[in-house]
């Protein structure tokens, strides 16, 4: 035998043992046979490849591969068992947690024996569910024992509780729940009276709630109208904001400083004025002694009528008046005047 054969032998049985050997580690033997079976969750709660599969505790398989089923939203999980094993129809595979460090196992439940009639074909489809810390770790009958434990437990600590509470008649918890029973007591006639005004105030409550709905109405029948308003409000505003408020306050300062100003002129004119009336009613000046003096209002009246007579004889004889007149000659006209010369206002009183 060549040397080219001896290697390609040995290439041969090397890739063998490799190929075996890493099967192994994955769990599963390739000289044995075995029978496929499919299971799909929901999730799998990091399920990995090459778990063990047991029923009752005994290896029977493992988990040859963890996929999604394309366009659905399930993972399906394959179960490489033994092909001596027979698999019962309505046997369910669990995903549950091997101790307290949650390292995840698959676990056959097979039906009672006396259903045991009918087995699953390879390739078929189990079902499965996800049992969680409790049902992983806890049988339905120790859950069971336990609870019954429990129950007697805490039946015996009431009983004592309430002896403790029925022999001392004042102790504090006596008393605390005698407090609560008056409490209660209250409570209860407090509702009976509040029922009472509620009843006898049926009729008011009715009306207002009347009045509520009939102004809720209102409201939403004018909704336009509070809208249109409320625009117009905050079109004021903007158009506030918009204006150069500190130049409109400097313009209302200057014209009250102006009115102060005129204020202030009417003030001086007003007292002037007094003064006048003042010096009026003391009879200062021509206007005063007017007022008050009796004779100065006679000289005044006299001189008024002697200035009449003078502009009436200015009018009626002005030749008199004409300088470089002789006096003859004025005689002579007075004579003329007097025989021919009618006053045209006597005329016409006359």
């Amino acid at each position: 035998m060549s040397n080219e054969i001896k290697v390609a032998l040995l290439a041969l049985v090397a890739i063998g043992l490799s190929y075996w050997g890493y099967n192994f580690i994955k769990g599963k033997d390739v000289l044995s046979n075995s029978n496929i079976y499919y299971v799909e969750f929901d999730n799998v709660s990091s399920l990995n490849p090459s778990t063990a599969v047991v029923i009752r505790g005994i290896k029977v398989g493992f988990v040859s591969s963890v996929a999604l089923v394309p366009n659905t939203d399930k993972v399906r999980i394959s179960l490489d068992l033994d092909r001596k094993l027979q698999v019962p129809v309505n046997t369910v595979a669990e995903i549950y947690n091997n101790g307290f460090m949650g390292t995840k196992q698959v676990r056959l439940e097979f039906p009672p024996i006396g259903q045991r009639n009918q087995f699953y074909k390879s390739g078929s489809f189990i079902p499965g569910r996800i049992l969680g810390f409790i049902g992983s770790n806890i049988t339905p009958e120790e859950l069971q024992k336990y609870i019954i434990i429990l129950q007697v437990g805490l039946k015996g600590a009431l009983d004592s509780l309430n002896q403790e509470l029925t022999d001392d008649p004042n102790g504090p918890v006596a008393k605390g729940l005698r407090d609560l029973a008056g409490t209660l007591a209250n409570l209860n006639s407090s509702t009976g009276q509040l029922n009472t005004i509620l009843s006898r105030s049926g009729s008011d409550i009715t009306v207002s709630m009347h009045n509520l709905r009939l102004l809720t109405d209102t409201l939403a029948a004018n909704n336009g109208k509070i809208t249109a308003m409320l625009k117009n409000a905050e079109k004021f505003s903007g158009q506030l904001g918009s204006l150069d408020i500190k130049k409109t306050m400097t313009s209302v300062d200057e014209t009250i400083a102006s009115l102060k100003s005129t204020l202030a002129k009417t003030d001086n004119a007003m007292g002037s004025l007094n003064t006048i009336a003042s010096d009026l009613q003391q009879g200062k000046g021509s206007l005063g002694k007017l007022l008050k003096d009796s004779s100065f209002a006679g000289n005044l009246k006299t001189l008024s009528s002697r200035a009449d007579s003078l502009a009436k004889d200015l009018r009626l004889r002005p030749y008199r008046y004409i300088p470089l007149k002789g006096r003859k000659r004025v005689q002579r006209y007075d004579r003329l005047d007097g025989a021919k010369i009618v006053d045209p206002n006597t005329a016409k009183q006359n």
